[in-house]
């Protein structure tokens, strides 16, 4: 089978690595020079000669939506994974769409989520509590963070659509918030013209409340989630893959390729069952609009 890798930055590479890993022949839309893989300078192009089954749109965000009309215009009609999130904005799909889409919240691969998922099926969720918190000069090593997207408003960067998968997880286990407020934030510790940190409060319409903080500034990584249930305090630890619940522990080791794997392999022959489809991954978009404009507004935001 062959696969087409739309961007080559670090999470392309990535992508290009597991598929070969899984037994594709991968090719790449980039104009970056000495890829060891066929490569094409246009998404047209690529399409025509290399004929792929699978595509992987791993450009920056604010790209997203642009390379996908692309891919529709080509008439392609495999599968679509579109890397976290969606697009940049609020936008509907391409109209001439052929292609099958899931959006690259591998997350909810983790085996540690899975779990939780199990755990909190049974429960009654009164509140959660998520916090995502690393280090944005430390994340590419070797990289001047202030060049990457991450640090590029224009690039669709900043710590909401960064870390966006903390906000997918959230309506994954609860569903998306009914309302929200936010104070989103560029506290000026680094070069960059997005904002490094959200602080957020979720209304849910089975009455429960989710709290989530995300930053750029934590010099010592934290990602966790913690639920109170009717009968239940649950921590997951995102880091080390425990589940505490009540005094229980229960270890999950983390394994990120394989979560990529697994994602892959749903988009392909399930359907997909686990991965974020098109329109979730709109509402995470559109939850992300909603914390912009009650951070902007001062107010409560409604869906």
């Amino acid at each position: 089978m062959k696969a087409l890798i739309i961007g080559y930055g670090s999470i392309g590479q990535r992508h290009t690595r597991i598929l070969h890993s899984l037994g594709f022949q991968p090719a790449v839309v980039s104009s970056q020079q000495a890829i060891n893989h066929a490569s094409f300078l246009s998404i047209t192009d690529a399409v025509d000669s290399w004929k792929p089954e699978h595509i992987v749109i791993a450009s920056p965000t604010s790209r997203h939506h642009k390379d996908l009309t692309a891919i529709a215009q080509t008439g392609f009609s495999g599968t679509c994974l579109i890397e976290k999130p969606l697009f940049q904005f609020s936008q509907p799909l391409p109209t001439n769409l052929r292609c099958r889409i899931a959006v690259g919240y591998n997350l909810r691969f983790l085996d540690v989520i899975q779990r939780l998922r199990e755990v909190l099926a049974v429960e009654t969720i009164i509140s959660a509590t998520v916090y995502n918190g690393e280090y944005l000069p430390e994340w590419r090593p070797g990289r001047d963070y202030r060049t990457t997207s991450s640090a590029r408003r224009e690039m669709g960067g900043g710590v909401l659509r960064d870390l966006s998968h903390e906000i997918d997880l959230i309506h994954y286990f609860l569903g998306a918030p009914t309302s929200a407020i936010a104070v989103v934030s560029r506290s000026g510790l680094l070069d960059i013209d997005t904002e490094d940190s959200v602080r957020s409060v979720f209304r849910h319409n089975n009455g429960c409340v989710t709290t989530m903080t995300l930053s750029y500034l934590d010099r010592t990584r934290r990602r966790e989630i913690l639920f109170i249930t009717a009968s239940k305090s649950i921590h997951c630890d995102l880091l080390t893959g425990l589940l505490t619940i009540d005094n229980e522990i229960e270890s999950l080791p983390i394994n990120r390729d394989a979560t990529f794997e697994r994602l892959h392999t749903d988009l392909l022959f399930n359907q997909p069952v686990v991965a974020c489809s098109a329109t979730e991954g709109a509402e995470v978009v559109r939850t992300i609009e909603m914390l912009e404009q009650s951070s902007d507004q001062k107010v409560w935001v409604s869906r």
